[in-house]
């Protein structure tokens, strides 16, 4: 996913948090919506104005090349999205989310815990789609029943280990559940990650472990990468988020100073 240089103050929490937005509005005292553009390429970033609740669920509205109204991105009107990030960060814990990804390829839905200080310390997990996108593969051969899991310590060569898996039928019209329990390690648990789909183990990753405290992300955006995003207007939905923290003897909780 690798957000660059965008900086948030660091507060841990807890606690298990849980989120089933059966509330009229989002909890701005969990959340915070993501008003930002990063990476490369021809698109207008992430707007609040794309991030809302209806009936009982978040939704995150995608805005493709063919899109016509009058919300504006960052620089551009066309391929526009929306995110949310938790105000408190987690380190090590197990990180649930009820979802149904945007059925379209050339928009990527995502899961993420992110912290970033500077290029050689960008910790991060991910769940991205489409997938099939990574060499050998080009963008043209996105599919959603692929995606990428990665983890990151930093963005040099070494520093992060990406997967493209087969998920199968993702876009079903049903909801999904994708987790990933993130240990950092200590008192005899091995530092590694594990990513479920519907609760089923798809892949365990064990080196480049993050153990810095993140907040939690949930998106949709353009990159260059994927496909055209050749329709007007889809949408993510989420059912509920729950995070249950591990308090692992590894997690770094201390802010670092913002550089």
């Amino acid at each position: 996913m690798l957000l660059l240089c965008v900086y948030f103050p660091v507060r841990v929490f807890s606690q298990v948090l849980f989120d089933d937005f059966k509330s009229t509005t989002i909890d701005t005292a969990v959340w915070k919506l993501a008003n930002e553009k990063w990476g490369p390429g021809l698109h207008g970033g992430v707007v609040p104005s794309n991030v809302f609740i209806s009936d009982g669920k978040l939704v995150i509205r995608a805005h493709g090349n063919d899109y016509k109204g009058h919300i504006q991105g960052h620089g551009q009107p066309t391929r526009v999205g929306g995110a949310i990030f938790t105000k408190e960060a987690f380190a090590s814990g197990s990180f649930e989310i009820r979802a149904k990804i945007c059925p379209q390829p050339g928009a990527l839905s995502a899961f993420w815990t992110f912290y970033y200080k500077n290029d050689s310390y960008n910790h991060e997990i991910d769940f991205e789609f489409p997938g099939h996108n990574q060499l050998p593969n080009t963008p043209d051969s996105s599919r959603l029943d692929w995606g990428l899991l990665t983890n990151w310590r930093g963005i040099g060569k070494g520093q992060y280990i990406t997967v493209d898996k087969y998920f199968g039928n993702q876009t079903d019209g049903n909801y999904h559940l994708y987790r990933f329990d993130w240990h950092t390690g200590g008192n005899n648990e091995k530092p590694r990650i594990e990513w479920y789909y519907d609760n089923k183990l798809i892949h365990s990753s064990f080196e480049n472990i993050p153990n810095h405290a993140s907040n939690y992300w949930i998106g949709v955006w353009f990159p260059i990468w994927i496909k055209p995003a050749d329709f007007d207007t889809d949408y993510l939905y989420v059912d509920w988020v729950k995070i249950t923290p591990f308090h692992e003897p590894n997690d770094l909780k201390t802010p670092l100073k913002q550089q």
